[in-house]
């Protein structure tokens, strides 16, 4: 047996050896490791989704706690929402005499 035959016979051995690996890893390693990596990644996002939301929900509280907290008197809301609702009446009667053609009312203000 010649030297030649030798180095081909180990060049053919090393070749057939590394398209055996390369295939075992595309079929059965890489889906395996980007199947848990998948799941790995999952659980972390659902563990972040959890902890902004227990922030924000804490958040949230903070500030609808301290906005009522800092809500004016009962009467003072009161005699501002009817003074908001008698403007808007009073403007919304104004648009439709103006389309409608009824007769104005000329506000003092």
């Amino acid at each position: 047996m010649s030297i030649f035959a030798i180095i081909v016979s180990a060049v053919l051995s090393s070749l057939l050896t590394l398209l055996v690996v390369a295939i075992w890893g595309h079929f059965y390693f890489q889906p395996r490791l980007r199947n848990t990596l998948q799941r790995e990644l999952d659980e972390q996002v659902e563990s972040a989704a959890r902890v902004i939301s227990e922030r924000v929900e804490e958040g949230v509280r903070r500030g609808l706690v301290e906005g009522v907290r800092n809500l004016p008197s009962k009467e003072m809301l009161e005699g501002a929402s009817r003074s908001l609702a008698r403007s808007g009446a009073e403007l919304v009667s104004d648009r439709l005499n103006q389309i409608f053609g009824g007769p104005r009312k000329d506000r003092k203000g």
